[in-house]
């Protein structure tokens, strides 16, 4: 991961916004800063040249020159032409032999000017402007030649502009971009402000990096799921398509994606959900692996309109098996098995007696047997009195009894009949998967004394429900993750059981906790109290009372 800091969506516009606008004045400012002032500094020769050439011909200047005007007279006309005229800054005239008869200082008038800018002026060159340094210090000047009516030399004239007056007049033009560039920097702040707050709306109110790590954080918990989701366009294009789904449908899930539905599953109905607009439940289809399927259809909209759908596939015989667990058909029928299985090996035994013609040992077998089983079937109905507990425990105890197990009831164990603990479905699913564990556990075990002792307590307080085996305990690995779905030594495809007990005892507000020593077995204890739950003392005497 990055250590660079996190910044939001409107920072990094501002941000770039910022970096935007002034790199484009630095660049506009630049070329048109270049432009404006070459082009003012075109207007200033025009105008300097354009006034040199009009004072040249003014009558009083060429009668200053020829003595027909005096020297106060030009001085003060000139004098008033400077300072009405914001682009001038001097004004000098002088002879063919450069003496000066107008300066703006008097001074120095009567003296001789000694630069030789005018020097091509006085030699018949046309106005013309000059960037050596003038008279009084001045910058710029424009030269321009004075004649007479017959178009005789008789001095010239000098129009200049100090470098503080260029120098302003660039000043200025580099404030106004600068005011232009401050305002685009405004106006581009808020529109960045503006861009920023309708993304982040349009991402849900998160920032870009907090929105990438919620979608993918969902793409996650889609591919984490059991059950297949596939998801397409209005266009019958595939947009989604998880780990579960692709296995099921025997798809390669990155081609897969950005595909025509048909194109990589031709037998799919889901664009029939794209022409009704209506939703299917549960209806069953064959994969491309011929496993069978169960799928759910649904539409999807966007402000009412019609997007895409989106497919749920489940394995069917899967969802049997589960349905069948939560039931306690499963059960129900193992131990209907086990039952009819004992029976038939108890037949035999009587027909084999009867064909090596003794009778009365067959009368002898059937009168114990009977008398036997009675009193199991006779105690567990006098104490459970819910039909479909006492028919789980009568045929778990055969099954037990098939593999040379012996499964007990508490003497003291009591169950009324609609007991408001559990309902009889529940109670079938916690004891059948509890029992069964423990028989599953013995019939694995080396040890001689294999046996399995239940006790169901019940009265106005509370239910109590023990299970207790003599088998080789669990692994101490396993223990912590006990009720965990597929926690098993059993092999793959097991650990369900105790996973799908958890869930009853949960449902129906109870609390499970299993005890186990390695060679010793293992005991289970579940409650469902009004009151406070029992010590462990309490819990532990419940079967070896």
């Amino acid at each position: 991961m990055s250590d660079r800091p996190k910044y939001s969506i409107r920072a990094q516009l501002m941000r770039l916004s910022f970096i935007i606008v002034v790199v484009a004045i630095v660049l506009s400012l630049a070329g048109t800063l270049y432009l404006t002032l070459r082009s003012e500094r075109e207007s200033l020769d025009s105008n300097l040249l354009n006034s040199a050439t009009i004072l040249a011909r003014v009558p009083l200047i060429r009668d200053a020159l020829t003595g027909a005007a005096s020297s106060d007279t030009l001085a003060d006309f000139l004098d008033e032409a400077t300072a009405h005229v914001s682009d001038i800054d001097l004004i000098l005239v002088g002879d063919t032999d450069g003496i000066l008869h107008y300066a703006p200082d008097q001074s120095d008038i009567g003296s001789h000017y000694i630069c030789t800018a005018q020097q091509a002026i006085l030699e018949g060159a046309n106005p013309y402007t000059s960037n050596e340094t003038g008279p009084m210090g001045s910058d710029h000047s424009a030269y321009a030649p004075i004649q007479d009516a017959q178009g005789n030399l008789l001095g010239f004239v000098i129009v200049g502009v100090y470098m503080r007056s260029m120098a302003q007049a660039t000043v200025q033009t580099v404030l106004q971009f600068v005011a232009i560039g401050l305002l685009a920097v405004l106006l581009g702040s808020l529109l960045a402000l503006r861009l920023s707050r309708q993304i982040k709306q349009s991402l849900q109110g998160y920032e870009p990096d907090a929105f990438a790590q919620r979608l993918n954080l969902r793409e996650d918990i889609l591919e984490a799921l059991e059950e297949g989701i596939l998801a397409i366009d209005r266009e019958a294009n595939i947009v989604f398509l998880n780990h579960a789904a692709a296995d099921m449908l025997s798809l390669d899930q990155q081609k897969a994606i950005g595909q025509p539905l048909h194109a990589v599953y031709p037998r799919s109905t889901l664009d029939r959900v794209l022409h009704t607009g209506q939703a299917e439940y549960n209806v069953s289809m064959r994969s491309l692996k011929d496993v069978q399927v169960l799928a759910d259809r649904l539409p999807l909209y966007d402000d009412g309109t019609l997007t895409g759908a989106v497919g749920i596939f489940r394995n069917r015989t899967e969802v049997t098996h589960l349905a069948n667990d939560l039931t306690g058909v499963r059960h129900m029928v193992e131990a209907m098995r086990a039952y009819t299985h004992e029976f038939m090996n108890k037949l035999h035994v009587i027909l084999g007696l009867l064909q090596i013609g003794a009778p009365d040992k067959a009368q002898q077998y059937i009168m114990d047997t009977t008398r036997t089983h009675q009193e199991a079937v006779t105690r567990i109905m006098n104490q459970i009195h819910e039909p479909s507990v006492a028919a789980l425990l009568v045929g778990k105890t055969s099954r037990a009894n098939e593999l040379g197990i012996r499964l007990t009831l508490d003497q003291d164990s009591v169950l009324r009949e609609e007991s408001p603990w559990l309902p009889p479905n529940a109670y079938v699913t916690v004891l059948g998967n509890l029992i069964e564990n423990a028989i599953e556990g013995l019939n694995q075990s080396l040890r001689g004394t294999k046996q399995i002792t239940v006790s169901i307590r019940e009265d106005e307080s509370g239910l109590l429900l023990c299970v207790e085996d003599t088998g080789p305990g669990i692994p101490a690995d396993l223990r912590r993750r006990l009720f965990q779905r597929g926690a098993t030594s059993k092999g793959e495809g097991r650990g369900t059981g105790l996973s799908l007990v958890q869930e009853g005892v949960t449902t129906y507000h109870g609390t499970i906790r299993g005890e186990s020593d390695a060679g010793v077995g293992t005991s289970f204890f579940i409650h469902f109290r009004r009151e406070d739950l029992p010590n462990a003392e309490e819990e532990f005497n419940c079967i070896r009372s």
